[in-house]
């Protein structure tokens, strides 16, 4: 009975013994969250705007295709990417170039030792305005004055901001000459009243234009020639083509075809066959020619891997003309052989020197092909936007 009553007097005394110890551990606990959750300010407090930051951003020239040359960016122009800027002030002199974006970025901190922009005071930023365009906002060279900010991003300010940097290509319509009787001239005019008179050498001409509707006046004279935001080049044959005032039925601009990346283009589209052109958002792609070269909308074509691509249809059309470019820099005047076949016969055969910094419209008006052969004589990827054809009936 003893060893059973002190079994049972043990089994009382225990829990009580747990029960102390179990609320002070739960009340030390609680005690101390509390403490905890109250000591530390679950929000940022007021900043120290006396203190520096240690922060670093981009100080930008915002460079454009300005398509209007108004001088001013609005709806229709577009970004540039690869134009130099240089910027000279207080510390090393920088240089870059204009990002997928059309910024031309400086690195500007009041703390970084490698920032572009370290020190307060005047500094210079310079546009690199490429040959064969010019500049149509009039700040070539802009000055801007820096000034530490402490608690500032990068602790360092710019007043007044830089501004938007504007490019246009000259304007030109150049080709072959035509035969002309002794004593003819040849001349351009624009609807409006301008008359250029046009000499040549080697058989071909090349005339500074504005932008507008232009027709030869003298000699055999062709189809009018519609000169919008990019130089035009005749085709080699042009003159020798009837004239057909008729404009082209079908545009293709590679917009309505939209992928996130690349899409190998399909036949089919737009009526044709398309054999190896590949289209591409134009910020798929890190080589500025494929930004630059986009005419309409945000996608344009390319040649798969540089290599030969064509267009074809079983029944012959027109292949009015479009705007052809290169992709990267490092193919700065890649040679573009377009072929045109009907049946097995060749009828056609164009040269086009290509440049990066934006397309050439090649006016080509290769009539009742069955098939156009793209080849650039060094496999280098060409770019291809807005093509206009004449496709008549199926």
């Amino acid at each position: 009975m003893r060893q059973s009553g002190s079994k049972g007097s043990g089994n009382l005394a225990f829990p009580l013994r747990l029960d102390r110890l179990g609320w002070s551990a739960v009340l030390f606990v609680l005690q101390s969250l509390t403490a905890f959750t109250w000591a530390e300010e679950p929000y940022a407090p007021l900043t120290r705007w006396d203190e520096p930051s240690g922060g670093q951003l981009n100080i930008s020239v915002f460079v454009f295709r300005d398509a209007n040359r108004d001088g001013i960016y609005d709806l229709g122009d577009r970004p540039m990417s690869g134009i130099i800027v240089d910027a000279t002030g207080l510390g090393p002199a920088s240089s870059t170039e204009s990002n997928s974006a059309g910024f031309a970025n400086f690195k500007m901190s009041g703390s970084n030792v490698n920032a572009d922009i370290l020190f307060a005071g005047r500094y210079q930023f310079s546009t690199l305005v490429p040959p064969h365009w010019q500049l149509t906002t009039g700040n070539v060279e802009q000055f801007t004055e820096f000034e530490m900010m402490p608690g500032s991003p990068a602790d360092i300010v710019a007043k007044p901001p830089l501004s938007p940097v504007g490019l246009a290509p000259d304007l030109s319509i150049s080709g072959p000459l035509p035969a002309l009787g002794d004593g003819e001239a040849l001349e351009l005019t624009m609807q409006g009243g301008q008359t250029i008179e046009i000499a040549g050498d080697d058989g071909h001409f090349s005339a500074p234009v504005e932008p507008g509707s232009w027709r030869f006046t003298s000699g055999d004279a062709g189809t009018a020639v519609e000169v919008k935001a990019i130089p035009v080049l005749l085709g080699d044959t042009w003159w020798e083509e009837p004239v057909i005032e008729a404009a082209a039925d079908t545009l293709v601009t590679f917009d309505d075809l939209q992928s996130e990346g690349v899409l190998k283009v399909p036949s089919g589209y737009s009526g044709l066959n398309w054999d190896n052109f590949v289209m591409t958002q134009q910020k798929f792609y890190e080589p500025a020619g494929y930004r630059n070269g986009a005419m309409s909308g945000e996608f344009l074509a390319y040649n798969g891997s540089g290599h030969p691509a064509a267009i074809s249809r079983k029944v012959p059309f027109d292949f009015v003309g479009g705007a052809f470019g290169i992709s990267t820099f490092q193919a700065e005047g890649e040679t573009l052989t377009i072929t045109g076949w009907r049946g097995e016969e060749q009828v056609y055969q164009q040269k086009v020197t290509l440049s990066a910094l934006g397309p050439v419209y090649l006016a080509a008006e290769m009539r009742d092909v069955t098939r156009l052969d793209f080849a650039t004589a060094r496999y280098w990827q060409f770019t291809a936007d807005d093509l206009e054809f004449r496709m008549g009936a199926p």
